[in-house]
């Protein structure tokens, strides 16, 4: 039986967690809400300029996640000085990486009309494409502290600065796109423009939040150039690498479908941006908890404690489990209420409010998936995951949505179905193995006390 304390230790840490990748994830909400009511074509650009960008940027945040189980085990072993060099090296490694995708993003750009999209879509989409590419060298900068500051239990700080910058990034939406108060009417750049100053300005504010803090500014004051290690960086690449590497696999096979969706009818993509949006809000508050999972996981693991690791790992499975199940009710219930929030467009809700019955019934299968891989990383085992993400994802996930779309002729929704059976594959796959290392590696200390 688990004790109560277990479950509220991983609602103090994941609560400003959740709230802060919500807030990250408002962006695209409201660009989402924002746009759609411009047209259909609009909310497709958006569509196809965010899956094409959101691949590339996966990688350096699963890179920047590295940082939180290294960091967190360390903290619990008060290894203070090896804490403050992971930092530093951490931030010039995502600076190194958000430039390399940045310039890879650019070069994409004269081939974008390659991927069978709409004409009208490409021409669009491409102001859109390069404003919110820049965006991400602040962003993964961003995400650098945050990881840092949840593998030392401050999650709250983050919280703050993307509510903060999300409410920026609303009101520079609502002037930008619609031309309001004597500014540009810009349209779908303009959601483009707000979402670069929002992303550019939380980095400068984390940065002066620690710095002139009294209890955090000894991470940075403690910068200096003997702590640049190319062993640290290594190690921050071998254990954000494969993860990266997961993560990348699993938004690949959501971008392919968005691309068969795309074949399909500009209608069709443009619903499954509606439906992109709101799954990656539950998934970001499955996530949440499972940061937090993540973070509770590492600092037991550095202190060789067999119970709390598992104890900790199952209290946030279960929570994830209660609160995907109550957002698959929300879908498959209210889903077409929710498209309409989106567009007045009939064709464009009709077509949605399908997709939100699929997307209600994957909700745990994705919170499983998302629990299993939390564990995981907080072991910092995750080798493997990036070998079972390609199973997953791109032997079962995408041949499953194009035979049962395009070859059966099943319908629009029977592609996006092919994703949920990629869930359900990974979560099997990643709880399996969660299970057995924890057990081999606690069984083989106790041997070495024997």
């Amino acid at each position: 039986m688990i004790q109560k304390q277990y479950y509220k230790q991983n609602l103090s840490l994941a609560i400003p967690i959740i709230l802060s990748s919500l807030g990250q994830n408002l962006v695209q909400i409201v660009d989402t809400l924002m746009v759609g009511h411009l047209g259909t074509i609009p909310l497709a650009a958006t569509a196809f300029a965010g899956m094409l960008t959101y691949n590339a940027l996966v990688i350096g945040m699963g890179i920047a996640m590295a940082l939180t189980p290294l960091v967190g085990q360390n903290y619990a072993q008060k290894k203070t000085k090896t804490v403050v060099s992971l930092f530093q090296n951490s931030l010039s490694l995502n600076t190194i990486i958000s430039i390399i995708i940045v310039a890879l993003l650019l070069c994409l750009i004269p081939f974008l009309q390659y991927f069978g999209q709409d004409e009208r879509v490409i021409d669009m989409c491409k102001p859109y494409y390069i404003v919110v590419t820049f965006s991400f060298i602040p962003m993964l900068i961003f995400l650098c502290f945050k990881q840092f500051m949840e593998g030392i239990d401050n999650t709250k700080a983050a919280m703050i600065i993307t509510i903060s910058a999300n409410v920026l990034n609303i009101i520079g939406n609502y002037l930008l796109i619609y031309g309001k108060f004597g500014f540009p009417q810009l349209g779908v750049l303009g959601a483009g423009v707000s979402t670069f100053v929002s992303r550019l300005l939380s980095p400068i504010a984390f940065f002066l939040y620690i710095y002139l803090s009294k209890k955090y500014s000894f991470y940075i004051k403690s910068f200096k150039w003997s702590n640049f290690s190319t062993y640290l960086h290594s190690s921050l690449l071998r254990i954000g690498l494969p993860i990266a590497g997961q993560m990348f696999l699993e938004f690949l096979a959501l971008s392919g479908i968005s691309l068969m969706m795309g074949w399909i009818s500009a209608t069709c993509l443009a619903a499954f941006q509606i439906i992109s949006t709101m799954i990656s809000t539950t998934f970001l508050t499955a996530s949440g908890i499972c940061s937090a999972t993540t973070v509770l996981v590492s600092h037991a693991f550095g202190a060789d404690n067999e119970k709390e690791v598992k104890h900790n790992f199952l209290a946030g499975f279960r929570m994830v489990l209660v609160v995907m199940f109550f957002f698959a009710f929300i879908f498959i219930f209210f889903g077409k209420y929710i498209a309409e929030l989106f567009t007045e467009d009939e064709n464009v809700i009709a077509v949605a409010s399908q997709f939100f019955i699929v997307a209600g019934f994957f909700q745990l299968f994705d919170g499983s998936q998302v629990s299993g891989l939390a564990g995981l990383r907080g072991i910092n085992d995750v080798a493997k995951p990036m070998k079972y993400a390609f199973i997953s994802y791109a032997l079962v996930s995408l041949p499953f949505a194009y035979v049962c779309g395009f070859v059966f002729n099943l319908g629009a929704w029977s592609v996006f179905a092919g994703f949920m059976a990629g869930l359900l594959t990974a979560a099997i796959l990643y709880h399996r193995r969660f299970h057995k290392t924890v057990k081999r590696h606690f069984n083989s200390i106790k041997k070495e006390k024997d």
